[in-house]
């Protein structure tokens, strides 16, 4: 199959309703900002993903002549992390995007609630084998006592030449110094 047949597959469907109201596989957004033009329906058929309908924001950049697409939450919104409010929509534009790129915002005015993924469909095997052995056996108590060998020391080489050597204190007075020179025998 050509990539131009898979995208064509897996597009989405955009219906425009005016300049700034549009459909997208049947839900409406508003093209709220067109930074430089940077809206361009037939790129994002190919890059909007169903993923994105959870947001209330749709922002889209461009870099590289690659389209971006990114979902931010509504300002004091519970959802997500702080850094996706559209309240900090300027510090992704500054920190992510190429300086001066042409970008464009999507209000969604139909927020889809995600479907959550049944647990039997869920990956089973995502845990890997050593973390559940460790989580079996704590759930079982079950400790291994290890046995570690103690080995004597071996004597020391250069502890004959530390013994031969002595410090003595150099000057006029005898008094004690708070500093020692050694000196070889």
């Amino acid at each position: 199959m050509k990539k131009a047949e898979k995208l064509a597959e897996y597009a989405s469907e955009i219906v425009m309703q005016s300049d700034t109201q549009m459909l997208i596989d049947g839900h409406p957004y508003v093209l709220v900002k067109n930074y430089r033009d940077g809206f361009r329906t037939d790129k994002l058929k190919e890059r909007f993903s169903q993923i994105l309908t959870k947001y209330d924001y749709i922002v889209g950049d461009w870099g590289y002549n690659q389209l971006r697409l990114r979902g931010f939450y509504e300002s004091g919104s519970k959802k997500g992390t702080p850094s996706q409010n559209i309240d900090r929509l300027m510090d992704y534009l500054y920190e992510n995007c190429n300086f001066g790129c042409a970008y464009f915002v999507l209000h969604n005015l139909d927020v889809q609630k995600p479907t959550p993924v049944p647990k039997e469909e869920r990956r089973k095997n995502r845990v890997s084998s050593k973390h559940r052995k460790r989580k079996r056996q704590r759930q079982n108590n079950v400790y291994e006592e290890k046995v570690y060998e103690v080995h004597s020391r071996k004597p020391n080489r250069n502890s004959d030449k530390r013994n031969k050597m002595k410090a003595k204190t150099v000057g006029k007075n005898s008094r004690i110094r708070h500093f020692t020179i050694r000196q070889k025998d």
